[in-house]
């Protein structure tokens, strides 16, 4: 017996979007001044989740993107990545490109696995 693996991509989409959003609240209210673990977690977590999703539902370049920024996160959350006001935007930016390639799929749009590439050379070049 075969699974129709369409019948999950709404909730995917919907769980996706949601950590998107969460991830960007999470982004937005870091404090600088004093590091918080548990908030990075979060965050980590977010992308983690939809790296999770979208490979399981084989959407590959969303989940690779996801997955480079769930690496990122990860140095960041232990501090080998500095958590600074531009590396904090670059994460802002990518939550919005990874929000832009499951809008696609929402869509019913193939991700452009080129400029996926490319933004994600671009985040990796800027994290310090």
């Amino acid at each position: 017996m075969s699974v129709d693996m369409t019948q999950f991509h709404d909730v995917l989409f919907e769980e996706c979007l949601e950590n998107l959003d969460i991830m960007k609240s999470e982004l937005e209210s870091i404090d600088l001044d004093a590091f918080d673990f548990e908030k990075m977690m979060t965050i980590y977590r977010g992308a983690h989740t939809i790296k999770g999703g979208c490979a399981m539902l084989e959407f590959n370049v969303a989940s690779a993107y996801a997955k480079e920024m769930e690496h990122l996160l990860a140095e960041m959350r232990d501090k080998t990545k500095q958590t600074n006001p531009d590396n904090i935007n670059v994460m802002l930016e990518s939550v919005e490109f990874l929000r832009s390639l499951i809008k696609e799929l929402q869509n019913k749009q193939t991700n452009d696995e080129a400029k996926a590439l490319a933004h994600c050379a671009k985040m990796q070049a800027a994290i310090v």
